[in-house]
């Protein structure tokens, strides 16, 4: 089964802001802010492997949130790499690069961030 384990259990009182980076992680085309590690979140490891229907290999990260992240359209269950999530794109809100996917509990209770780990840089001038 799996479970949401934060990491940190204090994220009602972080925010995001450009001036730290300390464990920042940015996106990798336009080093926009995305995330940081202190939201890394374990759905049975924090770091998986995941194959799609189409054969190509995804290793993603998983985070409670990424507020450098934007959600694009509708969620679906099909070929959900999590059993009992639904899941759609999730994009950098500076360039639109995909950057992974949106998980969403069926029943709307409980959500997070899977990001692909080649998306994301921990220096934030890596823009191209």
């Amino acid at each position: 089964m799996l479970r949401l384990n934060m990491l940190d259990q204090d994220l009602e009182h972080e925010t995001i802001t450009k001036d730290t980076t300390e464990d920042a992680l940015y996106c990798v085309d336009c080093g926009h802010l995305i995330t940081r590690t202190r939201w890394a979140i374990s759905m049975d490891g924090h770091e998986r492997v995941f194959i799609n229907p189409a054969g190509r290999v995804f290793r993603i990260c998983c985070f409670s949130k990424a507020p450098g992240a934007a959600d694009v359209g509708a969620f679906t269950s099909e070929h959900t790499w999590f059993p009992g999530f639904e899941w759609n794109f999730a994009i950098c809100t500076s360039c639109s690069t995909h950057i992974g996917w949106h998980f969403l509990v069926q029943d709307r209770t409980q959500s997070f961030l899977g990001l692909m780990k080649t998306a994301l840089t921990t220096r934030p001038n890596d823009g191209k």
